[in-house]
């Protein structure tokens, strides 16, 4: 980026201070426009035709919570899709406020009876409204319906509440579930992505001719985490504390198991956005694959 424009610049050492919070409302106002669902659309088709996406989800990020707000971390590059933002107080689809959040956790509420995996109607209704819009506007340019969301969550939002965003926006959109990245802080390199899946709603069951490990790092509080896996030759559960420990812990795990390269990252109930990412850096030399879930299973046999 060569803009000098703090708003659209990524800074890892910088801090929201009063008078930034107090031009917010200001700021607002000059925000560039959101790209439409028809752009999205030609773009999946032909990305050059949205060249300055990332900045247009920059700026609006900075708006919002600011970019040294969202974890540190290396990544791909971002390239078009819907984009999703939360806060500890709000979420987003694009520019538009769909749901207040409590702590960055979507409040209690009935679940739709469409959604597998028990999302909230509070979660299907906008999303499915906004998937059959990206319908009605593929049909119109006779392209396919966008096929990535992005999520800019603030690093303190808890985790669960991106695993609930990701089912519910799968769930909701017609035919193939859409490719899921998270988005990041890459410092010097600007906004990046870090491509993540999710378990089948209800969790899942291999069998012995599958040969899968289905290799599980599940988080706890204070930068605990177990490592487990499906495959019953698997050892016995390893516990831990700190980044550094998973890390070296994967290493060891890799040596037994060369030919693996799939992580399943549980959330849990205490992880946050933050959590996740530093797991994912601790893990993605050996295994660079990750699947998201929040306790579902993986059954052997």
């Amino acid at each position: 980026m060569n803009s000098v424009n703090v708003v659209n610049t990524i800074d890892a050492t910088s801090r929201v201070d009063a008078s930034l919070e107090a031009s917010v409302s200001a700021l607002a106002s000059q925000l560039p426009e959101p790209p439409s669902l028809g752009d999205l659309i030609q773009a999946q088709a032909a990305p050059q035709t949205l060249q300055g996406f990332d900045t247009v989800v920059l700026t609006q990020i900075n708006a919002l919570f600011g970019s040294e707000n969202l974890p540190l971390a290396n990544g791909s590059s971002v390239e078009p899709g819907i984009y999703i933002t939360a806060t500890p107080q709000r979420l987003l689809v694009f520019d538009e406020e769909i749901l207040a959040l409590t702590g960055g956790v979507v409040p209690p509420g009935p679940a739709s009876r469409e959604c597998k995996s028990g999302c909230k109607a509070s979660l299907w209704s906008p999303f499915r409204r906004l998937w059959l819009e990206a319908l009605e506007e593929a049909q119109t340019y006779v392209l396919e319906v966008p096929s990535r969301v992005l999520f800019g969550l603030e690093a303190s939002v808890p985790a669960k509440t991106l695993v609930e965003l990701a089912y519910a926006i799968a769930e909701t959109r017609p035919g193939e579930p859409p490719s899921f990245s998270l988005l990041v802080n890459g410092s010097n390199a600007g906004l990046r992505a870090r491509p993540f899946y999710l378990l089948p709603p209800g969790g899942m069951r291999v069998a012995p001719g599958d040969n899968a490990l289905a290799l599980r790092v599940t988080l706890g509080p204070g930068e605990s985490f177990t490592i487990s896996a499906a495959h019953p030759r698997f050892s016995s559960n390893i516990t831990g504390t700190g980044w550094k420990d998973l890390a070296a812990q994967m290493v060891a795990v890799k040596k037994r198991y060369p030919n693996k390269g799939t992580i399943i990252i549980d959330v849990g109930d205490d992880a946050t956005i933050n959590d996740v990412v530093m797991a994912m850096l601790a893990t993605q030399k050996q295994f660079p694959t990750v699947v998201l879930t929040n306790d579902l299973p993986v059954k052997w046999g």
